[in-house]
Order: structure tokens, then sequence, then C-alpha cells
């Protein structure tokens, strides 16, 4: 289990492609549980909505992750490493947003958070942005710049969907 937690981490560091990690069933499991719960418990402590909503949120943000990896990969013209793409973005998200977890936790409990939080919260971003152009790249064989032009595009897909998501259900934006 400790190989595996380092195998992740060194993905999420850039130090290492997907084709690093296993693209079993049993791997993506490993990386699935923790990612959904990991993601859940931070919609929950961010969203001022009723609990019932971080599932549609949750499920929404897994499929957007495994289409659009599936499309770029389809794109690329390699799909076969779809498998190890996955688990290596749910493990690093995972990781990243685990880590980010105590820092959301500050900034739903402070009304206005001060600057240096802000810069913790946007270097999350850019770790999570980075680590998954890295794994685009590599599992494209392309280089870094068109990984994270991938990374910054499904960030700004994520964001336009999470925006009607959230006023489809009447939650305002100020407050998510």
């Amino acid at each position: 289990m400790v190989a595996i937690f380092q195998g992740v981490l060194m993905v999420s560091l850039g130090l290492r492609g997907p084709d690093s990690l296993p693209g079993s069933r049993g791997m993506l499991g490993l990386c699935l549980v923790p990612w959904a719960a990991v993601t859940a418990i931070g919609y929950l402590m961010l969203l001022p909505a009723p609990a019932f909503f971080v599932l549609p949120v949750v499920a929404f943000e897994l499929l957007l992750l495994l289409g659009y990896s599936r499309f770029v990969l389809w794109m690329a013209g390699k799909p076969e490493r779809w498998p190890q793409t996955v688990v290596s973005l749910l493990g690093v998200q995972a990781i990243i947003n685990a880590l980010n977890l105590p820092l959301v936790y500050v900034v739903t409990s402070q009304e206005q958070p001060g600057l240096l939080i802000q810069a913790a919260e946007y270097g999350f971003l850019a770790w999570w942005l980075l680590a998954m152009g890295n794994i685009f790249a590599r599992a494209m064989d392309r280089g870094i710049w068109a990984g994270l032009l991938l990374s910054v595009a499904h960030f700004f897909l994520y964001m336009i969907l999470y925006v009607a998501l959230t006023q489809l259900f009447g939650i305002p934006l100020e407050t998510s």
C-alpha cells in the first residue's frame, strides 16, 4: 500500500508518468474510493446546499474526468492508455485534495480569507493543473505544453458546467 501511495505521489510531482501505475480494476478502486471520499468531504465543506446535492456534483465531476480523459486519448490515438491515465488522475487528485482539505476548512470558517490563504489555494490549483498536464502529456507522448493546455481546458470546462449545475439546483454562486 505504501508503494502505491509513493507511486501516485511521484506522478503528482511530475517525476513519473501514468505508465508507472497499473491500470487494473483493483488499482482503479484503490484510487476511486479515496477520491470520492475526499471530493465529497470537500464539497460538503464548501457548498451551503443540502448534503444530497453532493452526490450529483461528485458524480458530475467523475463523469467529466472520465469522459474528458477518454476523449483526449482517443483524439491522440492512444485509447489503450486510458486505464492507467484514469488511475493516475484519480489518485493524484485524491492526494492533492486531501492535502487541501485543512485549507478548505480554514477558508470556509473565515468570512474573508487572507492573502496567504488565497495564495495557498491557488498553489494547490496550480499543482493539480501541472500534475494533470504531466499525466496528459506523458499519456499522449506529447510535450508538457500540450498537456497543460488540455488540463486548463478541462478546468474551464469544469467551471462552466459547475456554474450551470449550481444554477440548476438554485445554489447562489457567491457561496459555493
